[in-house]
């Protein structure tokens, strides 16, 4: 699915905007306020790299204190996002897969699951920024086939 379709619930699609930019000079054009971010303390910027590999998972992640904005520099890749909802009642009718592509990025609202993207193409390069620290102290991972009875294959 397009990320122009990812329901407000689930983030903020950060994509290229198609109305006019809020300042525009001969060597210049900015649009201001495409995404909001709110967050306490210090930030903390990592960088992955990805391969491509079969759409099939069984782990997905959250962090229930902080937002998360995942921007994606190279390759394209096919993103699973589901509800933020307790763990004990995810099912997979919770989670729907968006397509995102270099030069577009998610912001995660706290609380909702997210996998790891899954590549479309050979390799996809990513910055992700949440509070620092959150790797190490708000990162929860639930294993869906063992806790939940399914896993997910992504169809792109």
């Amino acid at each position: 699915m397009s990320l122009s379709r990812l329901p407000s619930e689930l983030g903020q699609a950060v994509i290229r905007p198609s109305g006019e930019p809020t300042f525009k000079a001969d060597i210049l054009s900015y649009w201001d306020g495409i995404g909001t971010w709110q967050i306490s303390g210090g930030t903390g910027i990592g960088w992955f790299e990805l391969n491509r590999r079969p759409f099939l998972g069984e782990e997905v992640e959250r962090h229930t204190l902080t937002q998360e904005a995942l921007l994606c520099f190279q390759g394209a890749a096919a993103c699973l996002i589901g509800r933020p909802k307790d763990p004990d009642v995810l099912n997979e009718d919770d989670f729907q897969a968006f397509h995102i592509e270099a030069g577009q990025g998610i912001i995660f609202p706290p609380g909702v699951w997210h996998a790891l993207p899954f590549p479309v193409t050979e390799k996809a390069v990513f910055w992700v920024i949440f509070r620092k620290g959150t790797a190490q102290g708000d990162l929860q991972v639930v294993n869906v086939r063992e806790n939940r009875n399914f896993e997910f294959q992504v169809f792109f």
